[in-house]
C-alpha cells in the first residue's frame, strides 16, 4: 500500500498547527497545571465550532463532516506536537461509541450537538485500571422514565468538563451502553490527578443516575472496536510527540555549545538522533496504516491496532526520553516543556489498555488465525 496525504489533509494540519501554536503548547500546559480545570475553554469552543474537530467523524446528514480515521489521525497527530490540553480523545471515543449504535432519534440528536460544538461528550467504560478490559461492575436498574445507573467509573477523561457521559454498564440482560448527563441528581464528579499534566480526569459515582439507553446490540464488541480506534488515534497523538521531541533536541544540539563545539558534533548525542529518527520512521508506518485500516479494513484492528499502539509508544517514550538527555540539566527543570511531552506519553501508552494486556491480545488473535495440525503426517 502506498499512502498519500492529500490537499485536504495538508489544509487540515496547517490550520490546526497555526491554531495551535497561537493559543496552545507545552508551556501553557505548564502554566495550568495548578488550575483545577487545565483546560482553555476558548481554545476548545474553537476546535469544536470554527475546525469542527469533534464532528470529523459524524456523518454528513447529522451535521458532521463526513471524514474518516485519517483526518482525525491529522489532527491528534497536531494535538500530540503541540500537547494540547483542550478535550480531544474523550469526545472521539463517545462518538465511536455512539456511531457503534443503532441510529435512532436519542444517538442521532447527540451526534448532531455534538458536531454542532453544542455538547461535550465524554466515555467512562474503566472502572479499575485505566483500560477499558473489565466487564461493567456499574448496574443498570429500569425505572419508570427509562433507566438507572449505580456505579463507580474510574479514570474519566475530561469527566469534569463533559456535559454528557456514554457510560457501559451490566443491565439484566447483559453489558449496554448509557447516555447520562452530567448534572443529573445522584451523580458527582472528583478530579485526578496522574503523572499526565496535559490530560485530566475524573472519577465519577453515580447513584441511581437517570440515563438513557443507546441502543448497541453487542456492546461488548462496541466498546472493543470502540477502543481499537482509540488505540489507532493514540498512536498517531505518539508520533506527534516524537516529532516535536526530536524537532527540539535537534534544533538544541545545533545551538547549544560545549568545550568549543555545538553538541550535535558530538558522535554519543547523533546516536541519539539518529536512534529516534530511526524509532519515529517505523512509528510513522504503523500509524498510517493502522489509521487506514480503521478507515478502510476494520476487520484487521485487532491485530494491526496492538502493533501500532506498542510500535508508537515505544517511539514516543524514546523521543522524549532522549529529548531532556540531550538537553542535558534544563531539560529535567520544571519550566523547561520537555517533561510535559514524557508525561504526556508515559500515560498515553497505558490509556485504554496495558501495554502488556495488548501484547497478550495480540497473541491471542494470532493463536486464534493460525491453524496448527495435530495430525501426524502420513509415511
Amino acid at each position: 500500500m502506498r499512502f498519500r496525504f492529500d490537499p485536504e489533509h495538508d489544509e487540515l494540519r496547517r490550520t490546526l498547527r497555526r491554531l495551535l501554536t497561537e493559543s496552545a503548547g507545552a508551556q501553557d500546559v505548564i502554566r495550568r497545571a495548578s488550575l483545577p480545570t487545565a483546560s482553555d475553554h476558548k481554545l476548545t469552543a474553537r476546535l469544536a465550532r470554527e475546525i469542527g474537530v469533534h464532528g470529523l467523524c459524524v456523518p454528513e446528514r447529522l451535521g458532521g463532516a463526513g471524514f474518516g480515521m485519517v483526518e482525525l489521525g491529522v489532527v491528534f497527530q497536531e494535538a500530540g506536537r503541540a500537547a494540547l490540553g483542550a478535550p480531544l480523545l474523550s469526545p472521539a471515543l463517545a462518538t465511536g461509541l455512539l456511531l457503534e449504535s443503532v441510529e435512532d432519534d436519542t444517538s442521532g440528536s447527540l451526534l448532531r450537538r455534538i458536531a454542532a460544538g453544542e455538547l461535550l461528550a465524554a466515555a467512562a467504560i474503566a472502572e479499575g485500571p485505566l483500560g477499558w478490559d473489565a466487564g461493567p461492575a456499574t448496574a443498570a436498574a429500569p425505572s419508570a422514565a427509562g433507566w438507572t445507573l449505580t456505579g463507580t467509573k474510574e479514570w474519566v477523561q475530561d469527566g469534569w468538563q463533559a456535559g454528557l457521559l456514554i457510560v457501559s454498564a451490566m443491565s439484566p440482560a447483559g453489558p449496554a451502553l448509557f447516555a447520562v448527563e452530567t448534572r443529573s441528581p445522584g451523580l458527582t464528579v472528583e478530579p485526578v490527578r496522574s503523572i499526565d499534566i496535559s490530560r485530566r480526569f475524573a472519577r465519577v459515582r453515580m447513584d441511581g443516575v437517570p440515563a438513557v439507553a443507546i441502543p448497541a446490540p453487542d456492546a461488548t464488541a462496541a466498546i472493543r472496536r470502540a477502543r481499537d480506534r482509540g488505540l489507532v488515534l493514540l498512536c498517531a497523538d505518539h508520533v506527534g510527540i516524537a516529532q516535536q521531541c526530536l524537532e527540539m533536541a535537534t534544533a538544541w544540539a545545533k545551538e547549544r555549545e560545549q568545550f568549543g563545539r555545538v553538541i550535535g558534533s558530538f558522535q554519543a548525542v547523533k546516536h541519539k538522533l539518529a536512534s529516534v529518527q530511526l524509532e519515529l520512521e517505523a512509528a510513522e508506518s504503523a500509524c498510517l496504516y493502522a489509521l487506514w485500516a480503521a478507515q478502510e479494513a476494520p476487520a484487521e484492528l485487532p491485530t494491526v491496532a496492538p502493533i501500532a499502539a506498542h510500535t508508537c509508544a515505544e517511539a514516543a517514550m524514546l523521543a522524549a526520553g532522549e529529548n531532556i538527555q540531550v538537553h542535558g540539566g534544563i531539560g529535567a527543570t520544571w519550566e523547561h516543556p520537555a517533561h510535559v511531552y514524557l508525561r504526556r506519553a508515559t500515560l498515553g501508552r497505558r490509556l485504554l489498555a496495558d501495554p502488556q494486556a495488548l501484547l497478550e491480545d495480540l497473541a491471542q488473535v494470532i493463536e486464534d488465525s493460525v491453524f496448527v495440525s495435530t495430525v501426524a503426517p502420513a509415511l
